[in-house]
């Protein structure tokens, strides 16, 4: 039977525990509330990996996907919702985390020009689970929700920069900027 590597604590599990210097509540907040304005969002949640479905070491452990590998995993995602979507994905940001086991999970927020349509939303979780493991996805309720949710899970990492921002090139769609 494999085994399972041994629990790592992250000290920015919660929002009230120690913080790199640069990152503040102050910026935590402001950081959360900037995201927020850059939309409105479509969808929000967590991506993990089934790490049952993860090849096995000589050792008999579960092997890690590697950070690079999580990031180019990440970016398929976001493909195949571009995809799922018909082109319509203007942007996304999401945040690398690691659970207190030690495996990476990803925290999605993304934007669409229009709502989501038809299956499509089912069909994004779909991507993900096909491939890597479990979605959890929903639709933002608020303004509100969507400034918490990425205070909460995009800045976590901040610090290490574990924020990956979609698209990859050209100028970041500031829908403030579009309105003007």
């Amino acid at each position: 039977m494999p085994r399972s590597y041994p629990p790592l604590s992250n000290p920015l599990d919660s929002l009230d525990a120690p913080r790199p210097p640069n990152v503040t509540p102050g910026l935590t907040q402001a950081w959360g509330e900037w995201i927020a304005h850059q939309g409105p969002w479509h969808v929000f949640g967590a991506l993990t990996y089934d790490q049952r479905r993860r090849p096995v070491d000589h050792q008999g452990y579960r092997v890690m996907p590697a950070e690079l590998t999580t990031r180019q995993h990440v970016r398929r995602w976001l493909q195949n919702v571009s995809s799922v979507t018909h082109g319509r994905l203007e942007a996304a940001v999401v945040a690398l985390e690691y659970q207190k086991n030690g495996w990476p999970h990803f925290h999605p927020l993304i934007r669409l020009s229009g709502d989501l349509q038809g299956r499509e939303f089912q069909q994004l979780g779909q991507a993900w689970y096909t491939k890597h493991g479990y979605a959890q996805l929903a639709e933002p309720r608020s303004q509100t929700d969507v400034a918490e949710y990425a205070a909460k899970y995009l800045v976590k990492d901040l610090a290490r920069g574990d924020v990956l921002f979609w698209p990859l090139r050209g100028p970041w769609p500031d829908r403030q900027a579009q309105l003007l």
